[in-house]
């Protein structure tokens, strides 16, 4: 009976059942909260750096396919990139310039009527073989009313080129004359000026005409649907550009030494065109309307695409010297983000990070944050 009792009272003693103290409780709670403050943020910056990452070779890819899809044709392919808003896009598809278009008929010519100034524009007619001189149908369709119907054949905006001259001319309606009328302007976009462009001859006054042949390069369009960036990451068009210039808008903070790109307007889609031979040629800035895009500018290239791809919702934004998850910075001062760099000669596209420091100082103008893009073989 005693030995029982015994018995009991050092097994309660010895009872392996016992709970928490204060102390141990807070120790818990303690380690919890700074797994929350050091893992889950970093869990998060990498799931960024990912997403950024897989844009950028989504980007990346398409340009290849649009290079291939050049590659001996005739008329000139490229990537489509279709703005989300003046500063994001997240929609890219492949480009293609359509057939040129060289008249109704193949006796389809073109003359000149000299301009007051040399920086003025030509007035043109239009002819079915000099003797008749109706404005040819397609024209008369395309460009009579604008802005209303299916997308035209031809429309304003589109590149002539005359007789057998090497300049392209830009074709628009002209506001000086009722009816039919059009003419061709120099492109200040492309460099042309009266001093290093010249006009083909124009016909004389009281004289007899001068008819040229001609070839209406008509703009580039989309190839089917457009494929969407996903994960929050869209091209930050505010930063992307061509060269030393961006494409905008007019002044940010940290764009020391790139300036905007004369001739792109907030809100354009873009067209990166290849020729047969895979080398970038042109960048295509376009309004894009039911009636189809009307373009503004067709910029030659004269350095490498950059394409800055990051958060959709930095898009825009400008240099912060103290970025912070309320009050974010420009796209370009984080590591998640990629910069894509189109050589204008091979057509390659080569994805880099940006530049966040240099000699231990960090950096603080986009240009410098390019740094390991530009210099990378």
């Amino acid at each position: 009976m005693e030995r029982g009792m015994q018995l009991n009272q050092r097994g309660g003693s010895q009872s392996p059942y016992r709970g928490m103290t204060l102390i141990e409780l807070l120790v818990v709670v303690s380690i919890l909260g700074l797994l929350s403050v050091t893992v889950l943020p970093a869990f998060s910056n990498g799931e960024s750096a990912r997403a950024g990452r897989r844009a950028a070779a989504a980007v990346s890819s398409l340009v290849a396919q649009s290079q291939a899809t050049a590659l001996g044709r005739a008329t000139a392919a490229g990537v489509w990139i279709e703005p989300l808003s003046g500063v994001a896009a997240i929609d890219l598809s492949i480009a293609q310039r359509p057939e040129p278009y060289r008249g109704d008929t193949f006796t389809a010519a073109v003359s000149l009527t000299r301009p007051t100034s040399p920086s003025d524009p030509v007035r043109l007619t239009f002819s079915r073989g000099g003797a008749d001189v109706a404005q040819m149908s397609a024209l008369q369709a395309a460009l009579s009313a604008p802005g209303t119907g299916p997308r035209p054949l031809v429309s304003e905006g589109d590149l002539i080129q005359i007789g057998h001259g090497a300049d392209l001319f830009t074709l628009q309606r002209d506001p000086s004359h009722a009816g039919d009328s059009y003419q061709a302007r120099l492109r200040p976009e492309a460099g042309q000026t009266p001093a290093n462009t010249l006009w083909p001859t124009p016909s004389l006054a009281g004289g007899s005409t001068t008819w040229h042949s001609f070839t209406i390069h008509r703009k580039p369009a989309p190839m089917g649907g457009l494929e969407s960036l996903g994960n929050g990451m869209a091209i930050d068009l505010a930063w992307s550009g061509v060269g030393t210039e961006r494409f905008g808008p007019a002044h940010l903070a940290g764009d020391d030494g790139y300036p905007p790109l004369p001739g792109y307007n907030a809100g354009q889609a873009l067209a990166m065109m290849f020729d047969g031979a895979g080398a970038v040629t042109e960048v295509v800035f376009l309004n894009t309307a039911l009636s189809g895009p009307v373009a503004e500018a067709s910029v030659p290239v004269r350095g490498p695409i950059l394409l800055l791809v990051g958060r959709i919702d930095r898009c825009g934004l400008p240099y912060n010297p103290t970025p912070t998850e309320a009050s974010p910075g420009a796209n370009w001062q984080y590591a998640d983000s990629m910069w894509i760099a189109i050589d204008p000669k091979t057509g390659l596209a080569r994805s880099v990070p940006p530049a966040l420091h240099i000699q231990n100082l960090p950096v603080t103008n986009a240009r410098d944050s390019q740094t390991f893009v530009r210099s990378a073989p």
